[in-house]
């Protein structure tokens, strides 16, 4: 368009250069005329204007040069109000392009911000809007769909069942419209690692939609396509995670007895802990992955010492204290993440520096550790051990909240308490679910 544009403009300069010649050709040849009139000349004498075939032809000439610069004028005319048609086409496609891709980016941050299930609620309650449907759903194994309280559900559901049928059956995005009832419906599949799993559809009761809107929906559905790939790498990295805490929380109680229960019962009083002071998603996940893991450094304690039945020698002491360093060098090498190792690490630090292995003291405790000392304090003291029968929970409490301040941070005991209900309202299963899900 630039080339013919060009073109039609180099047209234009060349009649306008043309028009130029003429006009001061009639120009030259009026002031002849003038100044001889002027002069009381006598022309009659000059050979060219006695002639009668230059008389006749020139004039001729003349008024073809004229009508072939107003012909050539008016096709110009004709070329730029085409060219301005197709820059007006043209700008109307990339304004639709551009919309396009606006609301893509939309539902890229949407499906960013919030968990998988809310996120596609919210892309398929914002693509109705934006489609001028009347109801939009990703059908699959379940259907999520929405649309307003003035639609009739029923008459949704089914066709929008009927499209993504037909979208399963053709394997390609379509369009189906309705003859009878005026209706209409687009459907683009959704295919994940290569198979075909869901179909994303719009339908509205009246009117068609465009081709514009069908490659509008097909940009949503590619979004939606990388976030159900990202979901399901994410199930298969949990899973594998999930795989390694397992096997390393079996090593452990093939030495110490009871362990996996006592990890899963540190690392569920943790998180409900982590909940109740505020942390965020990420933390509250962190920090579950460190009190699962925080006694693995085990593995390198010699096990007729953690067998021993008897007091243990300030060597063998000293070795079992060491269990901290041994277990963060352990999650270091199966690349958990460095908050994990320090919560590890430091698990057994006190608030005084009384503890081990390295005696600091006060904030200089990462918080992820000082949760995990109060959480696994308070299940030890609850728990039956050889040496003494198993505390009460409310005596539990009160011998945390005789070291609160000194032994244990003054807010995470608080915080159990609030937990375990001795000091408020206990923080519900269900957030915390919620909000481990939010990581996802």
């Amino acid at each position: 368009m630039d080339h013919q544009l060009s073109r039609v403009m180099k047209r234009e300069g060349q009649l306008n250069l043309l028009s130029y010649i003429v006009i001061l050709v009639l120009i030259a040849l009026t002031g002849v005329l003038a100044f001889s009139a002027l002069a009381r000349l006598d022309l009659a004498n000059i050979w060219l204007l006695r002639n009668d075939i230059v008389r006749v032809v020139f004039p001729g000439l003349l008024l073809m040069v004229i009508l072939y610069m107003a012909d050539q004028h008016g096709r110009l005319r004709h070329e730029l109000v085409a060219i301005h048609d197709d820059l007006e086409s043209a700008r109307t496609e990339l304004q639709g392009a551009y919309d396009r891709l606006s609301f893509a980016h939309r539902t890229a941050e949407i499906m960013a911000s919030l968990t998988h299930d809310n996120g596609i609620d919210r892309v398929l309650e914002e693509s109705v809007a934006y489609f001028g449907a009347d109801a939009a759903a990703v059908v699959g194994d379940d259907v999520r769909m929405f649309s307003p309280d003035s639609v009739p559900r029923g008459d949704a559901q089914r066709a929008i069942m009927h499209v993504a049928l037909n979208a399963v059956r053709a394997g390609e995005p379509l369009t189906v419209s309705a003859s009878g009832s005026g209706s209409a419906a687009i459907a683009v599949p959704l295919r994940v690692k290569g198979r075909l799993d869901r179909v994303c559809c719009l339908w509205r009761q009246t009117g068609e939609f465009t081709n514009d809107q069908l490659e509008g929906l097909q940009l949503v559905a590619r979004i939606l396509e990388m976030s159900l790939e990202n979901r399901v790498l994410l199930d298969e990295v949990r899973e594998q995670l999930q795989g390694t805490l397992m096997a390393l929380s079996n090593l452990v109680e093939l030495r110490q007895p009871d362990y996996v229960n006592h990890s899963n019962r540190v690392a569920d009083l943790s998180t409900s802990v982590g909940v109740a002071l505020g942390l965020d998603a990420r933390d509250v996940a962190d920090l579950k992955l460190s009190a699962i893991l925080h006694d693995v450094g085990m593995l390198e304690v010699p096990l007729d010492i953690l067998s021993a039945r008897r007091p243990l020698t300030a060597e063998e002491e000293l070795l079992v204290k060491r269990h901290p360093v041994a277990g963060s060098r352990i999650v270091r090498t199966a690349r958990f993440n460095d908050q994990i190792q320090q919560a590890v690490l430091a698990h057994h630090e006190r608030m005084d520096g009384s503890g081990y292995p390295n005696g600091i003291r006060g904030d200089r405790i990462p918080l992820l550790a000082r949760i995990i000392a109060v959480c696994d304090a308070y299940n030890a003291m609850i728990s039956n051990r050889p040496h003494r029968p198993a505390m009460t929970q409310s005596a539990a409490i009160a011998e945390l909240r005789s070291g609160s301040g000194r032994v244990y941070d003054a807010i995470v005991v608080q915080a159990l308490q609030t937990v375990t209900g001795h000091g408020g309202t206990k923080v519900a299963k269900a957030d915390v679910a919620l909000m481990l899900e939010q990581v996802s």
